[in-house]
């Protein structure tokens, strides 16, 4: 807690001129004559990759993918097809450049044996899938697959949690680990660990562990809990920016299912309800989470059928409250945040959602930019620079600013990495190298990073990327 004060309170002035625009316009990411579902979003950096499942009859779904680069036209490609089998549920995971993600693992479910099973295929830079390896095929269905997006990949199947790990050498997984086997359920990975539900009577337990696998073994943390009241499910956060913040769907009694959400800040629940009205499937992005508040400061995005057919409702930027933002006759779900950083200096929150239109279900997406600084001020000549970046071995931190007392490298929990000495080059810069490695001189996961200085004209920030 103290830590995550701390780095509120350094990147103050940081987030303090930032500046949201207005969400997109809607677009349509698939076509509009299949049924197109589960979109997943790979890649955070320039480039990213858009995976989802696409029904071709009642027997046999295909995974497909394309390239979101703006600059990069092309249509949507397919990833693996097999005739009357479903493969569903892609999510994946960027191996190759983070500029380009032309090498990734993309894991999915699979209907092929007795059960739903999951496997795992992986993108080379030549454009080929190689043939796929098994994740699992325990007895039962394996369902609610989720990746930290490093290595490490959970799901649930009948009322167990496990986990496995994924070699990029050898392209295998370890074998499955149990995890928690006492009726389980909705497994995600954040930057806290693993987390889960429990049932507990008329109650609901968020259980989180921390999970480490070194020398063939697993070790599990003791798991800390909170209680939620309700029959709990669809738990959701913001992945590798959560800080303890989840939404979760809630249902008492024979009430509409409401909406409840834990503050990772100060640790406590909000509720949101209605007595009419069905709430469901929320989705949280957390970098907004700093700047913008309101009554329900860790949801983004949510499902409601208060109108005729269910849409979605999402925080706007620009103004307290809420925003339909699918506008559309037709049954809208599913919404999914994923956060990219196209530029160094800006951050995107990319909103996806499923639309049933004209009988087929459609993948459209929104999203809006958060300037850090606000507009005037990046498109004023950087004060802050890091060359190269992203970087593998070492990268230098230049500053065009006066009086540079003070360098830090931060983790995005706002975790100090590494304390850097500034001196002046030649060309009358102020300089700081960071060789990737932390106060201990070991070098740290690849990822992203910030520096914070502590300079004459006022603090100066920038993410960096470590490959």
């Amino acid at each position: 807690m103290k830590n995550l004060l701390l780095f509120a309170i350094v990147l103050l002035p940081f987030f303090a001129h930032a500046q949201f625009d207005q969400w997109l316009p809607n677009r349509a990411m698939t076509d509009s004559s299949h049924q197109n579902r589960n979109a997943f979003l790979i890649g955070q950096y320039y480039e990213n990759i858009l995976l989802w499942d696409q029904e071709l009859d009642a027997n046999t779904t295909q995974i497909c993918y394309k390239n979101m680069n703006p600059n990069y036209v092309a249509n949507s490609q397919i990833a693996l097809y097999q005739p009357n089998v479903k493969l569903t549920n892609p999510v994946g995971i960027v191996f190759g450049s983070v500029t380009t993600p032309s090498e990734f693992l993309l894991m999915y479910q699979t209907n092929e044996g007795n059960g739903i099973d999951l496997k795992a295929s992986f993108h080379q830079a030549s454009g080929i899938f190689t043939t796929p390896v098994s994740l699992s095929a325990m007895p039962g269905d394996d369902i609610g697959l989720v990746t930290d997006g490093y290595n490490l990949a959970a799901w649930e199947n009948t009322g167990k949690i496990y986990i496995s790990q994924y070699n990029y050498l050898t392209n295998s997984f370890t074998l499955p680990h149990v995890v928690d086997s006492a009726e389980v359920h909705s497994p995600i990975l954040t930057t806290n660990g693993l987390s889960y539900l429990k049932p507990n009577g008329d109650s609901t337990y968020v259980v989180t562990v921390s999970v480490w696998y070194n020398q063939n073994t697993w070790t599990i943390s003791p798991a800390s809990s909170q209680s939620v009241v309700g029959e709990c499910s669809a738990l959701a956060s913001s992945g590798i920016f959560s800080f303890g913040n989840f939404g979760l769907q809630s249902k008492v009694g024979s009430n509409p299912t409401g909406l409840v959400f834990t503050d990772g800040w100060n640790f406590e629940l909000a509720y949101m309800n209605s007595p009419n009205y069905n709430y469901t499937q929320p989705a949280i992005d957390q970098m907004t989470l700093i700047t913008k508040s309101s009554a329900f400061p860790t949801i983004l995005a949510f499902v409601s059928d208060s109108l005729t057919e269910k849409e979605i409702f999402a925080i706007a930027p620009t103004y307290e409250g809420l925003q339909n933002i699918s506008l559309w006759p037709g049954k809208d779900e599913n919404p999914k945040f994923f956060t990219t950083f196209p530029k160094g200096y800006s951050v995107a929150v990319n909103l996806f959602w499923e639309s049933e239109r004209e009988g087929f279900s459609t993948i459209y997406g929104s999203h809006y930019d958060y300037l850090f600084g606000g507009i005037s001020e990046n498109q004023k000549e950087q004060n802050i620079l890091a060359k190269p970046c992203p970087f593998d071995k070492e990268t230098s931190i230049l500053f065009r600013a006066t009086g540079v007392s003070q360098v830090r490298i931060l983790d995005l929990q706002g975790r100090n990495v590494k304390n850097l000495l500034p001196h002046t080059d030649a060309d009358g810069w102020f300089k700081a190298v960071w060789d990737g490695t932390n106060e201990s001189g070991k070098r740290v996961a690849p990822g992203s990073y910030m520096v914070v200085a502590i300079t004459g004209n006022g603090t100066e920030s920038l993410i960096i990327v470590k490959k």
